[in-house]
């Protein structure tokens, strides 16, 4: 029998794009299969709309947005309880591919210390072209970055690897690896909480893997624009940042230092000095206060 696979899809309002995802996962072909829909505080008919249109799917409401990791978090706890082997996570403005899930389990299958699989990522406008094939780190300037960011799908990232880093907006995760590392941490709440978790599962001994022939595909802007963002977006992701290097650097004063320096400096020179000063806001508000560990995953579900 093949592994069990839940799939927790995390939604907030733009329910055509919750639609669009739901009905590219009734096209997969894996069983068994479980659909989880996190409705994260939407604001609009989303989560009305997903019950009578998707009786097939399961429903988890929170009460407002926890934000990325703990809209993720709020749908991976009744997902173990389901018994799954696998939890497959997907941003709702994503379509997957009908042999996608298959493909990641297999590999997962075969390699025992794959904790996380990772499939190609390409632009849902511009299927040719690659949004990522994961991330690594870069010593200078220091940054976190994208592999293949932007690049045709020519065959340059067509081969199987080790990732350091792999975005949250499409993975399958082996259920045992949040046993190892507990949940996301729901102390970002958005920016930096994949990269986080990815360390995580590395510093336990894990892997990520990626897997070239599984295909997803992910509406996101080739172009973003930081430009007019409120100070929220700014002070969060300063918070983020600032929270990631106090958890990893070495040593966190410095390495946060390099890091942020880095940032503001270039933030400021695209987007102006308002979003730089709001950014530097946030991560010295985060340097603030206390870090707390990732949350565990509560006792009860291996209790089922």
């Amino acid at each position: 029998m093949n592994p069990s696979v839940a799939v927790v899809v995390l939604a907030y309002n733009n329910y055509a794009d919750t639609a669009e995802c739901l009905q590219s996962l009734r096209h997969v072909r894996y069983a068994p299969l479980r659909v989880f829909v996190v409705d994260n505080g939407s604001t609009d008919d989303t989560p009305g709309r997903v019950q009578s249109e998707h009786p097939e799917v399961t429903l988890v409401q929170t009460d407002r947005n926890l934000g990325v990791a703990g809209g993720f978090n709020a749908g991976i706890v009744p997902a173990l309880y389901s018994g799954a082997d696998y939890v497959c996570i997907l941003n709702n403005d994503t379509t997957v591919t009908p042999d996608m899930i298959e493909l990641l389990v297999l590999a997962g299958q075969a390699d025992s210390r794959a904790a996380i699989l990772m499939p190609k990522v390409l632009y849902y406008d511009d299927p040719g072209r690659i949004w990522s094939a994961g991330a690594r780190y870069r010593r200078f300037p220091p940054a976190i970055v994208m592999r293949g960011l932007d690049c045709p799908d020519g065959g340059l990232f067509d081969v199987p690897t080790t990732l350091e880093f792999a975005p949250t907006c499409g993975l399958l995760i082996r259920c045992c690896a949040f046993e190892r590392v507990g949940l996301f941490d729901d102390g970002y709440f958005f920016y930096y909480d994949d990269w986080d978790f990815s360390l995580q599962v590395r510093h336990a001994g894990l892997s990520i893997r990626y897997v070239p022939d599984a295909r997803l595909y992910h509406k996101v802007s080739r172009t973003i624009q930081h430009r007019g963002r409120p100070p929220f977006f700014w002070r969060t992701w300063g918070s983020s940042a600032a929270r990631f290097y106090r958890r990893f650097g070495h040593p966190a004063f410095f390495s946060a230092l390099w890091h942020l320096g880095y940032l503001v400096l270039r933030e400021g020179l695209r987007s102006g000095p308002s979003g730089a000063w709001h950014l530097l806001q946030g991560a010295v508000s985060s340097w603030r206060q206390p870090l707390t560990p990732p949350p565990p995953v509560p006792d009860e579900v291996y209790r089922v």
